[in-house]
């Protein structure tokens, strides 16, 4: 079972890093990291206590993508660009 888990975290971890370089669906992307990194902190403090996640900075990268899953607007994104392209401007 554990390999499979870390084949369906990885597949994610790739998926939503692209989906975030890409600008694509921005908001869920962000929210959807924000919740896999916290997911990979807490077992990591589980597993090898709490100075891993810390030393690895997880938790503030999982606020940072969850904070980026707050923004309302994303001006260099594609989802920008393809709204404006539906607008017309």
């Amino acid at each position: 079972m554990i390999p499979t888990l870390a084949m369906i975290a990885t597949a994610g971890e790739t998926i939503l890093g692209l989906l975030l370089v890409f600008g694509w669906k921005t908001r869920i992307a962000a929210l959807l990291s924000g919740l896999l990194l916290i997911s990979f902190a807490l077992t990591m403090t589980l597993a090898l206590g709490v100075k891993a996640p810390l030393d690895l900075s997880v938790f503030s990268v999982a606020g940072g993508a969850l904070f980026l899953g707050a923004c309302e607007t994303f001006p260099l994104s594609l989802d920008e660009f393809l709204q404006r392209n539906r607008q017309g401007k």
